[in-house]
């Protein structure tokens, strides 16, 4: 396959369509958390920062694992 045209829409989908996208390297992560849809941040707005074993928040604050 030479090329590959995608919409995409995380409610309906075709087991051969996602096989495709995943041979393709382009099949996002699901959303598995409601956080957004809430109005609360989800995990993946905050970055984990491995030299300190924290995680720093958009708001650029520290948080140590607990």
């Amino acid at each position: 396959m030479d090329k590959l045209e995608a919409i995409a829409d995380r409610g309906y989908f075709d087991g051969e369509e996602i096989l495709a996208c995943e041979e393709a390297g382009t099949l996002p992560k699901p959303m598995t958390s409601n956080a957004k849809a809430e109005g609360r941040l989800g995990k993946q707005d905050f970055a984990y920062l491995p030299d300190e074993d924290v995680y720093r928040c958009p708001s650029g604050q520290l948080l140590p694992y607990r």
